[in-house]
């Protein structure tokens, strides 16, 4: 899951909501939309890491993509509850 600012955290979306915006983003594939954008997100914090340029701002980042970071969030954490253990009784 990503670590989003507070100011950018959008809990109103559906899961269906969610499970849309990452199927647009994937191309008509779900996984490959969580999956690129975990990429895009690994390869920014990589670039940013080695670049202490003052132009630098991830509240652009942020900002451009919330809704995609909160769709990956809620896609995650709802599906993260398929594969968790069973309770037991």
């Amino acid at each position: 899951m990503f670590t989003i600012p507070d100011f950018y955290q959008n809990d109103d979306l559906s899961f269906q909501e969610a499970w849309d915006i990452m199927t647009r983003y994937g191309r008509g594939d779900c996984l490959e939309g969580m999956k690129a954008l975990n990429r895009m997100w690994t390869e920014y914090w990589a670039r940013a890491s080695r670049d202490d340029s003052p132009d630098q701002d991830d509240d652009w980042l942020f900002y451009n993509w919330q809704y995609e970071f909160n769709a990956y969030n809620i896609v995650y954490a709802g599906m993260s509850e398929l594969f968790a253990p069973k309770e037991v009784a």
